[in-house]
């Protein structure tokens, strides 16, 4: 009679140790979610920001081909009038990916941070292709 008791004893024992060692994973799993999930909220504002940043760069650049325009002959003109045109189409690709960044989950996440890196490429090269003509144009007025 003593062996059985100790026996169902032990199964208790052993069968309590394997239900609280489920429980300890079911709150590890949850700790590393919120863990994710905050990760994913911190690069999502993170690069937020930095596409706000670049949104206002690119307003200011704006504004300095409307005041070269101004001083500019009617060849450079066309040529200001071009990189305008090409700087506020990229200023709309980043309005569409601050949105699109916005609107991210995790589950979208990657597509979504994939995407506004080839914008953010986009717009660098956009910039060079613009530094590089308005050299061009600077020296031909000297």
């Amino acid at each position: 009679m003593k062996t059985k008791a100790a026996a169902i004893l032990g199964l208790a024992f052993i069968g309590m140790t394997a239900l609280s060692c489920g429980e300890n994973k079911g709150t590890s799993s949850d700790e590393s979610l919120v863990e994710i999930n905050v990760d994913f909220e911190k690069e999502r504002d993170k690069l937020k920001s930095e596409l706000e940043k670049l949104e206002s760069e690119v307003d200011q650049k704006i504004k300095e081909l409307e005041k070269q325009k101004s001083e500019a002959s009617e060849e450079a003109q066309d040529e200001l009038r071009k990189m305008e045109k090409q700087l506020k189409k990229e200023k709309s690709n980043l309005e569409n990916a601050i949105e699109d960044v916005e609107k991210a989950s995790e589950n979208t996440w990657d597509d979504i941070k994939s995407g506004v890196n080839k914008t953010t490429k986009d717009i660098e090269n956009e910039w060079q292709k613009l530094k590089n003509n308005l050299e061009k144009n600077f020296e031909k007025k000297n």
